[in-house]
Formats: C-alpha cells, structure tokens, sequence
C-alpha cells in the first residue's frame, strides 16, 4: 500500500496527512512581556514605572505590597489595585480588570509564588492529604492557567520580582572580616524568563542587568535608563504583521447583540492571535477564558439558530 511519502509528484508531492503546515515565518507584533528582579533598594518597581511610561498612556499597577506603588505617584501616573491574597487565579481576575490598560505591572510577582494563598501554599496544603507530587500534581495546572493568562494579556506586561536574599561574611579594604547582604535568585519557580521577551536583574547601584532579549542588542548590557529601554522594546514588538491578543476581541465576547455569524468570526480571530487564555469571566462571574467563553456563547447561538421561528421569538 502507498504511504503518504510514496505520493507521486504528478499528485502534487506528499499528500496531506497531519494537520500541521509549514509556511514562511514572519515577525508578529505583539505585547511586551518583561521581568526585572533585584535586592531591596536596587530600584525595580521605579524602573518599571519609567519603562510602562515609554510603553504606553495608561498604567495599571497590581499592588501585593500594601499600596507601597502609591509612594512612587512621582515617577508616572498610574492606577493601582491593591491584593492581599495571591492565590494566581486572583491575579488572572486582575488581569481581566486591567485588559484595557496600556501597560500592566506586577509588583510583586513574587507573592503569587511565596505570599499568602499562594503556589507554595496551596502545594503545602494539598500535599498534607498525601505525598508533595501530589500537591504540585494539583496546583501545576493553576500555575499554568496563570502564565497562559500573562501570555495572552492585551496589553504590555511588567513582572517585578524579589530576590532572596543571604548574609555571608566578607572581607571589607581594610581587612576586617564583616556581615555582607548578598542577593540570590528571585523568589519565583525556576525557567519563568523562558516564558518573557525580556528580563533584567537591578543591581544595588540601580543599574540594569539584562539576562535575555527577545530584541536585538540589549542582553548582556548594563543600563541605566529603564525609560530608553521601554522605547526600545516598544519599537521592537511594533515591527511586523499583527498579530497579538487585544482588550477588543474580550469586548466582542461580551456583545449582547452577537450572533452566530459574528461569534463564528470572532473566534477564529482568537485562535489566530492565539488569545484563547486570555483570562475572563463567565456570566455567573466566575474566572474563564476567553476561548471557553466564545465557545460558550458560540454554542447557545447555534441552538437558538436552530430553533423553529416560532420558538426562537419565545426564545
């Protein structure tokens, strides 16, 4: 029997088997996704301001810090919503509320991680029933509803993170052997930049270390303007096709006047700006996707298309 890689040339080449298809990649403008981490003091959340600045108008800032945002009003304008539980699914209702801002900031992601109701706690919590796999086997898919809702945000993203830090004794000029604060990794799970264009470690001189860019010419440098750095990124995901998630397509979601056709359209818009994480919320107010969503709507709409005239005006 002829397999597909037996397809004669005359029949056009390999015939269609999968379906996956290759075609000529192209850069996509899409949202900034960023992270700075440093020790306290090294100026994170104030190099965050000043890069939301060059990235956008409208500034929203997720404050897990006791309002502590608000003592930088001086650097930009901003809006700030303050949380003090940091179970993640309540950081992808906050994402929902904050689709419409340019810019949104984290400060600080960490809390998500270590803070009350957070990741470690719910895996603590859930591997008191059982063995700690156990406890990560139930909190993994949380984790990842979480960064599938950063991913898929509208709008550009800033995640400030703390560094642990520890005390180790050095020897100061004069030879005296003293107490010296070292900074250590960030207070988060391990590979997150995987998931980021760009992210940066402050340094107690408030200098920027760039660990990873997506654009070119910035990782390995050491600088000291975060608001250059803002444009700079802000000129890359500009550059090509559009293709990123966007706070319209969660508007036309919401529509009381859609329909089936308009429905059906929209949702291949959101899987060709692959949006479908994009947090939101159903209509009993509860944390959603947006692809859960229009598919939702999606289905009552063919079953009320589907309806004899009679039933659909009762309908």
């Amino acid at each position: 029997m002829a397999t597909a890689t037996e397809a004669p040339v005359s029949a056009g080449g390999l015939v269609p088997h999968t379906p996956f298809q290759f075609v000529p990649a192209t850069k996509e403008a899409r949202p900034v996704r960023a992270l700075l981490d440093g020790p306290p003091g090294s100026g994170r959340l104030t190099a965050a301001l000043r890069m939301a600045a060059t990235l956008g108008d409208s500034i929203a800032v997720i404050d897990t810090e006791r309002g502590r945002s608000r003592q930088y009003t001086h650097v930009t304008s901003f809006d700030v919503a303050e949380m003090t539980s940091f179970d993640p699914k309540d950081l992808c209702l906050a994402l929902y509320a904050a689709a419409d801002y340019d810019v949104v900031i984290i400060s600080s992601w960490s809390s998500f991680w270590s803070g009350p109701e957070g990741i470690r706690d719910q895996v603590a919590a859930r591997s008191g029933k059982g063995s700690r796999d156990t406890g990560w086997d139930e909190v993994r898919p949380v984790e990842r509803q979480m960064l599938a809702a950063v991913q898929c945000h509208p709008g550009h993203l800033i995640g400030v993170l703390r560094n642990r830090l520890d005390v180790v004794l050095a020897t100061d000029p004069t030879g005296r052997t003293v107490p010296t604060r070292v900074s250590l990794r960030a207070e988060q799970r391990d590979g997150l930049e995987y998931d980021f264009d760009f992210a940066a470690s402050m340094l107690p001189s408030r200098e920027m270390l760039v660990t990873k860019s997506a654009a070119p010419g910035l990782t390995g440098e050491v600088l000291t303007d975060a608001g250059d750095t803002g444009s700079r990124l802000r000129a890359w995901a500009q550059e090509g096709i559009d293709r990123g998630p966007t706070a319209d397509l969660l508007h036309r979601a919401y529509d009381g006047e859609a329909t089936y056709e308009t429905l059906s359209a929209l949702a291949q818009e959101v899987q060709l700006r692959r949006a479908g994480a994009m947090a939101a919320v159903d209509h009993d107010g509860k944390l959603t996707t947006l692809g859960d969503l229009v598919s939702f709507r999606l289905s009552r709409a063919y079953a009320r298309a589907s309806q004899p005239p009679a039933q659909q005006g009762e309908a």
